[in-house]
């Protein structure tokens, strides 16, 4: 017995097949996509595009965006930025409108909104924050990823978040400038990190499952009701530390955002620059793997940069490796931070790189007689003891990587 096939059911079948990979291509790409934050920027729903609409928005607008870019919420009751609030104009450099689908509810009828888009000026208000002596939260931030899952009364458990409480978990990130990714949920991370380990919060399992991400923290979750309330268990993962705390919530969403706004704090007090008194300091740190001209100014540039520093001293160029004085705002720890967060210097252990004698670089003397030692780069760290990490004499150690 013969059988015939129809060469169109073959021609059909792989363009059903190649459409399938497409769709699940472009799922894929969506899902992974990272939640672009512009910090300086700021959008806001009106009925008109009247001055009054416009200004009332401007100075709410300029509050969420001192909030984001201090990193805390009490900026805003500092005299000089409540000033600020209240010429909101002085900080605007660009605004638009687009339309929405979104409506707003003006004396209980429903007015379809327009959205108005504000860019602020990112110079004015750092100049602002400074003034007043207020955190500066630089614009690169960590990429947190969210794991989340819920166990529902029957005992099932959901690792996909609803819409609403995705939408309040976006939107919160964005509030507070935070790039936002969440996990596929493919067959890839079912086999990677099993619903008993991200209940479990098993640490070693959802760093590994994480990987794929490439994030930089890791924020995980996991919630049930309890007496009428909604109570959560979060683990933020940090390099090689390990934050716990809880929250509690009648609605779900408000559960992620208390959880965006305690990560956010988190972030805030370890990458914000805090101006002082006292002016910069001075970190002195080696670059190696510099081969060429073209890698040397990309490392200029880089940390130049750096919200943080004020200053690039190039001191010495030896082979492939760079002795570099960075004049900052912030202590080392700042720095170490980041650089880490940065992903282009990579901290190489000191005894792996032949360190030429501290004499070499030893500052030219002062001309005035006086010990050049008081900023802590002079000739007074060549006593022998112990020096500083950062110092002249026992340099940060790096290598540089595109």
């Amino acid at each position: 017995m013969r059988i015939f096939f129809s060469p169109g059911l073959f021609q059909g079948q792989i363009l059903l097949r190649l459409l399938t990979f497409l769709l699940l291509s472009v799922c894929t790409a969506t899902s992974m996509a990272e939640q672009v934050v512009q910090v300086y920027r700021a959008e806001a729903l009106v009925t008109s595009q009247s001055q009054a609409e416009r200004n009332t928005a401007m100075r709410v607008s300029l509050g969420e965006v001192i909030w984001r870019v201090s990193g805390d919420s009490a900026a805003l009751e500092h005299p000089k930025v409540r000033e600020a609030l209240s010429q909101a104009q002085g900080y605007l450099y660009e605004y638009s409108y687009a339309s929405t689908d979104e409506q707003l509810e003006v004396e209980g009828q429903q007015v379809r909104a327009i959205k108005l888009i504000l860019k602020f000026s990112p110079q004015a208000i750092e100049k602002l924050l400074r003034e007043a002596r207020l955190p500066l939260w630089p614009a690169n931030r960590p990429k947190l990823l969210v794991w989340q899952i819920m166990t529902d009364a029957s005992g099932t458990t959901h690792r996909v978040l609803e819409d609403e409480a995705r939408k309040a978990l976006y939107d919160q990130a964005a509030l507070r400038g935070i790039p936002l990714l969440l996990p596929m949920h493919d067959f890839e991370d079912n086999i990677a990190l099993g619903s008993d380990s991200l209940w479990n919060m098993d640490d070693a399992s959802i760093r590994a499952a994480s990987e794929r991400y490439k994030p930089d923290a890791i924020l995980v979750g996991r919630y049930r009701e309890s007496g009428g309330l909604w109570r959560a268990n979060w683990q933020l993962l940090h390099a090689s530390a390990n934050q716990s705390f809880d929250t509690q919530s009648a609605e779900i969403p408000s559960l992620f955002v208390q959880a965006i706004n305690t990560t956010a704090d988190y972030f805030a007090r370890l990458y914000a620059i805090t101006p002082s008194e006292g002016g910069s300091g001075a970190i002195v740190i080696r670059v190696g793997d510099v081969r060429d001209f073209a890698t040397y100014k990309k490392v200029q540039r880089y940390l130049e940069g750096l919200a943080m520093v004020t200053w690039v001293e190039m001191m010495t160029a030896q082979q492939d490796r760079l002795l570099i004085r960075l004049h900052t705002e912030g202590d080392l720890s700042l720095l170490l931070s980041t650089l880490e967060l940065g992903k282009k210097l990579f901290p190489v252990e000191s005894e792996s790189i032949t360190v030429q004698p501290v004499e070499a670089y030893r500052p030219p003397a002062a001309t005035n007689g006086m010990d050049t030692g008081a900023d802590g780069l002079g000739g007074s760290e060549l006593s022998g003891f112990p020096q500083a990490r950062g110092s002249l004499a026992n340099p940060l150690v790096y290598r540089w990587q595109d």
